[in-house]
This record gives C-alpha cells, structure tokens and sequence, in this order.
C-alpha cells in the first residue's frame, strides 16, 4: 500500500502535505513552503549544521528528540515526527532559557548559524 500525504506536528498542529516531490527536503518544506527562515542553509552537505532542527518521535514509550540536518533530510522521514525549529523557541517574555545560556557562555558566532547550533 502506497502513501501520498506525508503527516507530520509543527507548533501543535498536523500537517498533511501530498503528493510532495520526493526529492524535496526538509530544510526546502521549512523555507518554501511554510516561509520560516531562522533555520538556514550553509553547505548543502550536512557538514555546518546550520539548517540542523529536531525531531521528535515515540520510540518504546518514550518521546525522543533527535537533532537532524534538514537540508539532506528528505521531508518524508519526517513523517510521523514533530518538527522543531528555532522558531519555537520564540517566547513573548524574552529569551528562551537556552538562549539565555548562550548569551551568558558567549556562545555565539556570526549570527548565520546561531540557530542551528540553538
């Protein structure tokens, strides 16, 4: 049995996309698609971790979280998963706590790929 419509959370709410070019990528769905632009490309290669997100998945009962590179992640291994992007951690009171730590441990380069390494 074949599938058409990759499923996936984002932000607490499912996304069904059919019908996608199965070449498409995660990082390509993120930009494109849902026009969010905190994750980015550096080299295409999953080498910078520039465009690295997290997945979150139910494995034995647990919730896993699991950094991914998404400009080499086709966007239909992220079927069944909750999609995390540094534009999660947007909060209204400031910055999120790991932002703080990062800001507090000078853990910051250009700017480029900050929210990769976040």
């Amino acid at each position: 049995m074949s599938r058409s419509t990759i499923s996936f959370l984002r932000r607490g709410q499912r996304i069904d996309v059919s019908n996608a070019d199965p070449r498409m990528t995660l990082l390509e769905w993120i930009r494109l698609s849902e026009r969010s632009t905190g994750t980015k490309e550096g080299c295409a290669e999953g080498d910078c971790g520039a465009c690295t997100v997290v997945l979150a998945r139910e494995r034995h009962g647990r919730l896993v979280y699991e950094p991914v590179n998404a400009c080499i992640l086709l966007l239909g291994q992220a079927d069944g998963a909750e999609v995390i992007t540094v534009e999660d951690l947007e909060t209204s009171k400031g910055l999120h706590p790991i932002q703080d730590a990062m800001v507090e441990r000078h853990g910051s380069q250009c700017g480029y790929c900050t929210p990769g390494i976040v």
